[in-house]
Parts: structure tokens; C-alpha cells; sequence
């Protein structure tokens, strides 16, 4: 291993042919990344690959894109403009596919960028608040060029490196990057008490980042033996952890410990998971597989979304016109949650959006529309209006449900619409 001094001169060496990994989520090395929007002209032409950024992310400004082929499989908070300006696209694969894509040689790593945690007295760094899909690119042998920060907790699980398999190091110039709380206001909080209605005693959990799942979080405290199988985990979580609300007693797959693939949270929460035995990070072929899922009894899947149709088929990614996301782990837990015993596939979103208040329920996603999961993967769809069960209904009854819990002035054109178009398709 040897110190980094000119990133510039080692991106020069590489070529324009080149496919570079940024490590996910709050992982991704904030100097290393500044340095390769600056340096991106010694690459021009290079790949570069992604996970859900969730701060600035200057290689997909206006002029470093115009030299890198941006890529993301998530795009997070640090994305979305340019993917919606064409500054980076879209790969739309669910999070349990994507290690399969360099498993196969499908995609080839030639760099990888990480940021990991200072070595213990074994000479291993930790991969820290992300692991997800770094394992099927490191098996890769690629460059490796790390920043190492001795704020990155290191994390138990399958998260471990040994430091000799580092080419390149640098030290890290600031902590990682955190999450700040969200605002909840009185819509979530009223989405997140039906939400936490559903969840019972002993339930395996499931949720996302953001306000809505934050206050579900807050309102499982008068339950008990709840289990953690997730994604990713945030500040939410710690109060159930720490209470003994979440023992995982009641998980057969790695029982007795929360398990996710990745973190995002306040420097206090990352402090919180170093060396917590508690908590395991693992690879996403793990957290997401299918088989796994499917195997945990009592599988909760909480998943927010930005529109449902009458059929109750879930666009989770773009309106009108704009991506706002990508299938992330969604399908992956969807469908295991339904595939699991006493397991619940949960949809929660707010009935209206925009100035204009516009509908989330809608009566047929339409052509062209993106589907990220349909009807079979969803038990109940939830608003600020209440719960609508969709799974086993009939399609009318699907509707009547969907309706019910839509925004009460859109209420009277969905029922419109919907006896319009069940008479059409009978003609």
C-alpha cells in the first residue's frame, strides 16, 4: 500500500477505456470523488459506476460529465438532477441483481474507489456504513485506491479487508457523510400510525430512509421480539435496538443480530455501530436474495412509493416525467416479504402531491409508465387516508380499497374512471 499523491498522473495511467466504482451511499470517498471530477479529462471516456450518493457529486457536473459516462444504479439525493438533465443515466436493475452483473463479467471493474475505516491490530479496515455490492467488484481484483478515515466505524459482519490488498491510500480529509433527520409533518405522522398498526409482535423489519419510515419506527415501541432484516438502517433504529424492542429473537437466518448491507445516519449513530456485534453489514447478495428473504418468517417489508394505479400496480421511481428513483431493494423485499411465512408486503405514500395537489392513486399508470412492483408483491397500500388490503382482493374490491383511500376530491373521477374503463373492457 502507498500514499496517493498525484490521483491525476495514476487516472492518466489508466486510459479512457476504464470502468470506475464509487463506493454506496454515505461510503462514498467525498476527496477521492472531488479529485476525479477534477482529474476527469486523464479519463475521458471512462465508466463510472455508482450507488445511491447522497452528497454533492461534482463528476456528474456539467463539465466533468461531458468527459464520464456517469452511471448509477440508485440515484440518491446527489443524482437526480443530472440523471433528469442527462448528466447521468439510469441502470434499472433491483439491488440483489446488480453483484450477479460482475459475478457474470457482465460489468468489469478496473478502479474502485473506496472509503474505509483506519486498520485494527489485524491489519483489516472495515468497509464500514456500506458493503452492498463492493464485495463482487473487490472479487474482481481491481485497483484499489481507499480513503482511510478514523471516523468510519468498523462494522461487524462481512465487512472486513485486509489492508495489503489496498494499491493506494489517502487520508480522509472530513467524517463521512451524514443524514440529518427529515421533517415529519402531520400527513406522516398519520401515514406512519397506520403503517405501525400493521406491525405486530415479532415481526422481521424492513424500511427505508426518510420521514414516514423514521416515524413508524417511533411508534413500534409498545411492541416486542421485533426482528431487523433491512437494506439499510438509520438513527430510527437505535432506540428499538438499545430498548431491547428489537431482540431478533425470533429469526432463524442470523438470529439475535440486526442485519443490513448499509447505514446512513449522524456521526453519533455511526459511533453507535462501531464494533457492535449487534448489528451485521452484509453483502446485498445476502440481504436481497431471494431465497433468504423468503425464508424469514414474519417478514415486514415497509416501502414508500410516489404512485399507485386501481390495480394497485406501484411506480416508485418517476412523475411526471421526472426520475426521482430507481427499484433500489424494493422489489428484492417486496417479493420476499410475500414469498415468506406470515410475511406483509407494505406500500406507504401520501395521497396528493405538488402545489396543485394532484393524485398519487391513479386510475392506470399508463403506457410508458414505470411498474417497479405490481399487485402480487403488495399486501396493503397505505395513506393518510388508511389501509386498503389489495393482495387477495378481486379487482373491484381492489379498487373500491384504493379509492377509499385516496384524496377525497379525487375520489369521485377515480370511480369514473374506473367503471369507464371496466366498461371498456367488456365491450
Amino acid at each position: 500500500m502507498k500514499r496517493l499523491y498525484d490521483v491525476g498522473a495514476l487516472l492518466a495511467r489508466l486510459g479512457a477505456d476504464t470502468t470506475v466504482v464509487l463506493h454506496s451511499g454515505f461510503a462514498e470517498p467525498r476527496w477521492l470523488a472531488r479529485q476525479l471530477a477534477e482529474h476527469a479529462s486523464a479519463i475521458s471516456g471512462a465508466h463510472l459506476l455508482t450507488l445511491m450518493p447522497m452528497g454533492d457529486s461534482p463528476y456528474a457536473e456539467a463539465g466533468p460529465a461531458a468527459q464520464l459516462d456517469v452511471a448509477t444504479f440508485f440515484p440518491g439525493r446527489g443524482l437526480r438532477s443530472a440523471l433528469n438533465d442527462d448528466r447521468a443515466r439510469a441502470l434499472r436493475y433491483p439491488l440483489s441483481a446488480i453483484p450477479k452483473l460482475f459475478d457474470s463479467g457482465a460489468l468489469r471493474a478496473d478502479l474502485v474507489l473506496l472509503q474505509v475505516s483506519s486498520p485494527d491490530e489485524a491489519g483489516q479496515v472495515s468497509l464500514g456504513v456500506s458493503v452492498d455490492y463492493m464485495r463482487a467488484v473487490l472479487a474482481q481484483s481491481p485497483l484499489i485506491v481507499a480513503e482511510i478515515n478514523p471516523h468510519m466505524p468498523h462494522t461487524c459482519g462481512d465487512t472486513r479487508l485486509p489492508i495489503s490488498l489496498i494499491d493506494w491510500f489517502v487520508d480522509a480529509d472530513r467524517p463521512p457523510q451524514e443524514l440529518s433527520p427529515a421533517p415529519a409533518d402531520q400527513v406522516d405522522e398519520q401515514i406512519a400510525r397506520h403503517v405501525a398498526g400493521l406491525v405486530r409482535d415479532g415481526a422481521v423489519l424492513q424500511v427505508g430512509i426518510g420521514s414516514l419510515p423514521d416515524r413508524v419506527l417511533a411508534q413500534l415501541g409498545h411492541l416486542s421480539h421485533l426482528g431487523l432484516h433491512s437494506g439499510i438502517v438509520t438513527d430510527a433504529v437505535r432506540p428499538l435496538i438499545e430498548s431491547g424492542v428489537i431482540d431478533n429473537s425470533t429469526k432463524r437466518h442470523l438470529p439475535g443480530v440486526s442485519v443490513t448491507t448499509m447505514a446512513g445516519g449522524s456521526q453519533s449513530f455511526y459511533d453507535f455501530l462501531h464494533r457492535n456485534a449487534a448489528i451485521e453489514f452484509h453483502p446485498c447478495s445476502l440481504t436481497h436474495d431471494a431465497s433468504v428473504l423468503a425464508s424469514i418468517d414474519g417478514l415486514c417489508a415497509i416501502n414508500s412509493a410516489l404512485q399507485v394505479d386501481l390495480a394497485a400496480q406501484v411506480n416508485a421511481e418517476s412523475v411526471n416525467g421526472r426520475r426521482v428513483s430507481l427499484p433500489g431493494g424494493l422489489p428484492d423485499f417486496a417479493a420476499g416479504a410475500v414469498h415468506a411465512k406470515g410475511g406483509v408486503s407494505i406500500v406507504a405514500l401520501r395521497s396528493t402531491y405538488g402545489r396543485d395537489g394532484a393524485s398519487n392513486v391513479v386510475s392506470d399508470l399508463g403506457a410508458g409508465k414505470l411498474v417497479t412492483i405490481d399487485s402480487s408483491h403488495v399486501d396493503f397500500v397505505v395513506t393518510e387516508y388508511g389501509v386498503a388490503a389489495v393482495r387477495t382482493a378481486s379487482p373491484r374490491q381492489r379498487a373500491a380499497g384504493l379509492i377509499a383511500v385516496a384524496h377525497p376530491r379525487h375520489r369521485e373521477a377515480l370511480q369514473r374512471e374506473f367503471s369507464c374503463a371496466v366498461v371498456t373492457s367488456s365491450a
